[in-house]
């Protein structure tokens, strides 16, 4: 009888083994591998649950028109074909699930390169976001506190570090704990957006950085990240400048998402740190805070005009909990209340495979 993990490997990767009849290389892997996860019609039905007195099932399906990942994507070209000449247009974009919160760029300068945004990347960030500005909007609820708190640790732990999708059941609890709120709703929509927006623009500039011939050394490895980050944002700034009455926008009080993006990856460093003892290293990407800061230094420079008050006020009362999720993680850590999550023999398999894949390179 065939093991659940033989049944996995037939079930997501045959499809693509069939199509090429060939052993697959790395390309084929990243590029045709995971599946999907996706129930539009499902998410629609679940949205209206909690949010028909706002939206009807019309107005959802044309927001989903209006703004979606492939829309996005078309926009992101467009601004690096204006604002650098690259046209990037044999670049494609692929969607599936593959266990990572991250975005990715597959360039081997053979086959036609492709940019991964994974679905746990879109249904991570998006709760994540909505947790922690409903926790920043409603702190002094000793209710909203909690669950928003065990709701961000629950993305940080079961999700981040163990790759795993959020189930129906996390999605409702989320749901709920929303409440009906709109306002909450819209902002974490509008600054997911813009998200997205900076990281198809952060794997497209390493494409245009490869295609001018930047070359970087070995010692500095890091420096193409900068420049990447650069270059997303000042295409995401310039969206926010110049496509405010058109029918995609990125609202301009959204200007600070990228940072939250990166204090995203930095609670989920440090969560596994706190719960885990893993310190994050990666010889080519620098930490989160450096490009945080990096991207301040971007911002205000004179180039770059637009209302910044409302995005200063959310940022901070965003800030205000991330500061809090950290002091609360750390102290319950050592008082010895999150021992019931803790998944110490998971982890350390994952460190050990990963080191064993780094040893085979």
């Amino acid at each position: 009888m065939e093991s659940e993990k033989q049944k996995n490997f037939f079930e997501r990767d045959m499809p693509f083994l069939e199509k090429f009849l060939l052993p697959p290389d790395d390309y084929e892997i990243f590029k045709f591998g995971g599946n999907s996860l996706k129930d539009e019609e499902h998410g629609i039905r679940i949205m209206l649950q909690y949010f028909s007195a706002y939206f009807t099932e019309k107005q959802l399906k044309e927001n989903m028109e209006r703004y979606n990942l492939q829309t996005m994507f078309e926009l992101v070209k467009k601004y690096f074909v204006k604002e650098f000449s690259y046209s990037g247009t044999a670049i494609e974009l692929t969607n599936s699930y593959q266990n990572t919160i991250n975005s990715y760029i597959y360039n081997d300068m053979e086959n036609p390169v492709f940019i991964h945004i994974d679905e746990l990347f879109e249904s991570t960030v998006s709760s994540f976001l909505l947790a922690m500005l409903k926790w920043s909007k409603d702190f002094d609820d000793l209710n909203i506190y909690g669950n928003c708190f065990r709701y961000v640790l629950f993305l940080m732990n079961d999700v981040c570090i163990f790759g795993e999708m959020q189930g129906e059941n996390a999605n409702k609890v989320l749901l709920e704990t929303v409440d009906k709120d709109i306002q909450i709703l819209q902002l974490a929509e509008d600054c997911y957006w813009t998200i997205v927006v900076f990281s198809l623009a952060h794997e497209i500039a390493h494409a245009y950085l490869a295609s001018i011939g930047k070359k970087y050394s070995d010692r500095h490895p890091e420096k193409e990240e900068y420049d990447a980050d650069m270059i997303a944002y000042h295409i995401v700034l310039k969206i926010i400048m110049e496509e405010q009455e058109k029918d995609v926008v990125l609202k301009d009080y959204t200007y600070m998402a990228p940072m939250m993006y990166m204090d995203f990856f930095d609670l989920y460093y440090y969560t596994d740190r706190v719960l885990y003892k893993t310190v994050f290293y990666d010889w080519q990407h620098p930490t989160p805070i450096k490009r945080k800061n990096r991207l301040f230094a971007i911002v205000n420079k004179s180039d770059y005009d637009f209302e910044t008050v409302d995005g200063n006020h959310l940022y901070g009362g965003f800030l205000d909990v991330y500061d809090e999720y950290r002091d609360q993680l750390l102290l319950k850590m050592e008082r010895g209340k999150l021992d019931g999550i803790l998944r110490i023999e998971e982890r350390e398999c994952i460190k050990g495979e990963k080191n064993d894949t780094e040893r085979s390179r």
